[in-house]
């Protein structure tokens, strides 16, 4: 298998966080680095070539035109009319340091110095070729020779040495007034990239900013505006995806209206596998009843069934989620309550004892406000058994229902039956189960035949909780009427 070469460098530089709005400002500014370097060498390269050619010009004009004047004067050793000839070529230009013309032997017959050198040392030596030529010596200066011909015979040279130090000062404030400029543009250039990076990356950290909030549960953050751009389009891709959300947690909600939450949510966990299979889970049920619904509902109108159903329903729900229990099933007048078998709960047998307990001592303070408005008192039995059973889906793809199933689920039906009104019937497994342990004060046993059952089932009628569990039933209990609207 083929290695990393810098697997260690890789990582290191893997989890170092690098802003987006730097990562641009830093690509902007290399550009313009690279851009502004360019242009400052190709400007300065091809300015000083500028300046050389036109000095060179100057140079040669004035050598051609000297040695053209200087001819006839050399041929006829008039050195008078050639030195001031000189002069006044001198005083002419400030830029020329020094100028002479020497006849065919090398001699100097003519010489004239302008106001830059003061001895005749600061001249240069004559050069050896005779075509024009330049360069730089010591003093800052550029030397040109030419030939003086005539009648196509040379009658000697002259020479001149020009001031350098002026071409180098105009290219010296030139390249100055050009960095100003160059400075002046990097400047604004890098606060318009600043701006450019800011305006950019200003949505994806608002964008940023609303993702935490969709985090921390909000699925209603304002939106950074929309632009026309691809970081508008993933602000839209962020809305679909933020409606998509709305819509689970509103099916969630609709679906915990008709099923436990607990079931909503394992199914919603994992859409693609619908039917969920039967798992074998240890829990308790309770079943719950109401006493003598029959005759109640031939006693009264069917919206005062209903209200009567859905107040004693809202009752169940509000106990069952107090203990970590879930409304399984309205059956009827009944209703199956479930503890442990959704999430796992070693305490499941006392959560359900004390649930039943609460909604009995409820059920009581409904009665007192139902005997103030002259209606018909309510009376509940409950059984409790725990066991394994069968927990999961069954029907059809179109058509399914979580079911719990299994001889748990019988007895605890059975023990609903045989409860007298208001109060609560366990089973010997719910008494001898080790969250139970000392915590029960129930009547003595009593043996029933169960349907179903070859053997007797020993029962339990519970008369109350120990001292301590019912000081805590009694503050939730309250907590609890305090928050019903019961007529």
């Amino acid at each position: 298998m083929k290695k990393s070469i810098f697997p260690v460098n890789s990582r290191i530089f893997s989890n170092i966080r690098f802003p987006l709005f730097w990562q641009m400002l830093l690509a902007m500014t290399l550009v313009l680095s690279l851009s502004t370097g360019m242009l400052w060498g190709y400007v300065q390269l091809n300015f000083s070539d500028l300046m050389q050619k036109q000095t060179n010009t100057f140079a040669n004009t004035i050598t051609q035109q000297a040695a053209s004047s200087a001819a006839e004067m050399l041929m006829a050793d008039d050195h008078l009319a050639l030195s001031s000839m000189l002069e006044n070529l001198v005083r002419s230009s400030d830029n020329i340091l020094s100028i002479s013309i020497q006849d065919d032997t090398k001699n100097t017959v003519a010489l004239a110095r302008g106001s830059a050198l003061k001895s005749a040392a600061d001249f240069p030596q004559a050069l050896e070729n005779n075509t024009q030529a330049n360069s730089s010596n010591e003093n800052n200066s550029i030397d040109y020779q030419a030939d003086i011909i005539f009648h196509e015979v040379k009658a000697g040279s002259i020479q001149l040495s020009l001031d350098n130090s002026a071409i180098s000062d105009s290219l010296t404030k030139a390249l100055r007034a050009l960095g100003m400029i160059l400075i002046g543009i990097v400047f604004f250039t890098i606060i318009s990239s600043i701006l450019i990076a800011k305006k950019l990356t200003r949505s994806l950290q608002q964008l940023q900013m609303t993702t935490q909030q969709v985090a921390k549960g909000n699925l209603y953050p304002t939106l950074p505006n929309v632009n026309n751009n691809e970081v508008g389009d993933l602000i839209k891709s962020f809305e679909h995806m933020l409606q998509g959300l709305r819509d689970k947690e509103s099916i969630e909600k609709k679906f915990n209206s008709f099923i436990s939450k607990d079931i909503a949510k394992d199914i919603l966990s994992d859409l693609d596998q619908l039917k969920k299979p039967l798992k074998s889970v240890n829990g308790s049920v309770l079943f719950v009843d109401i006493v003598g619904f029959t005759q109640l509902s031939e006693s009264q109108s069917p919206q005062a069934i209903a209200d009567i159903l859905n107040q004693y329903y809202s009752l169940l729900h509000q106990v069952s989620k107090l203990y970590w229990g879930s409304v399984d099933n309205y059956i009827g007048d009944g209703a199956m309550l479930t503890f442990g078998v959704h999430a796992e709960n070693p305490k499941h047998s006392i959560n359900a004892i004390c649930a039943a307990k609460v909604f009995i001592r409820l059920s009581k303070a409904l009665n007192q406000q139902r005997l103030k408005y002259n209606l018909p008192e309510l009376h509940f039995r409950l059984g409790l058994h725990c066991g394994d059973m069968l927990a999961g889906a069954i029907g059809d793809q179109e058509r399914m229902q979580f079911t719990i199933s299994g001889d748990t689920v019988n007895v605890a039906a059975r023990l609903c039956d045989l409860a007298s009104p208001n109060k609560l019937m366990i089973s010997e497994s719910i008494y001898r189960h080790p969250a139970c342990d000392a915590l029960l004060i129930t009547e003595p046993s009593e043996s029933f035949n169960l349907k179903g059952k070859t053997h007797p089932v020993n029962c339990f009628s519970v008369i109350a909780l120990a001292p301590q569990f019912n000081r805590l039933l009694m503050q939730q209990e309250n907590e609890l009427i305090a928050m019903q609207k019961y007529v």
